[in-house]
């Protein structure tokens, strides 16, 4: 982290194979001295009197309540499986599926992909649009053929907006997707505006 020059750095666990309700927050030691808490509870209090509290030392005074103890198994788990696979790999893995799934899509009248180019380096996230469907019912129409996609805003309806789109659907590979499963996308989505 220091390498980066960043205050704060975080990550959710269940975007890298983890389970959900819990994430990682990196904060640099001076910043986090100068923070209060905005909860109470647990081990963040290191002495208690009547009119006043004493915060604990870092990293508990941010601590509240029962620690997720289950959800921190499970995201040391996933890192040892990813760290095991190497994140190189994993990184090679996804590049390769994100750029057969740009190129495809680039190939298939009516789809319009968004973000970077294929040439940059980006995560293995391809929001897309189909001309004439909403992003959920392109996402009803592939569950259907038993191709998972999420669909919506992804929590950026600012740029959305900006973008003049109602939402759009986005398939996102990891370690356990192949250039198989992707075809099958590819596939599916042009099947899509070929029944328009």
């Amino acid at each position: 982290m220091p390498s980066l020059g960043c205050d704060f750095y975080v990550f959710s666990a269940h975007k890298m194979l983890g389970p959900t309700g819990i994430g990682v927050m990196y904060g640099r030691r001076a910043v986090l001295d100068s923070l209060e808490p905005g909860r109470g509870g647990s081990e963040m209090i290191k002495e208690v009197w009547i009119d006043r509290a004493q915060w604990n030392d870092l990293p508990w005074r941010f601590e509240p309540g029962t620690p997720p103890i289950a959800e921190a198994v499970g995201l040391t788990a996933a890192i040892e499986y990813l760290e095991k696979v190497a994140m190189e790999r994993v990184g090679e893995h996804e590049r390769a599926l994100t750029r057969q799934t740009l190129e495809g899509f680039a190939r298939t009248p009516g789809v319009t992909a968004y973000g970077p180019p294929v040439s940059v380096d980006r995560g293995a996230v391809v929001a897309f649009a189909v001309e004439g469907l909403h992003p959920h019912d392109v996402a009803a129409l592939l569950d259907a053929e038993g191709i998972a996609v999420r669909a919506g805003h992804h929590c950026a309806m600012p740029l959305m907006r900006r973008l003049g789109v109602v939402g759009t659907s986005r398939a996102t590979f990891s370690v356990f997707n192949s250039p198989d499963e992707v075809s099958l996308l590819l596939a599916a989505v042009a099947g899509l505006r070929s029944a328009l």
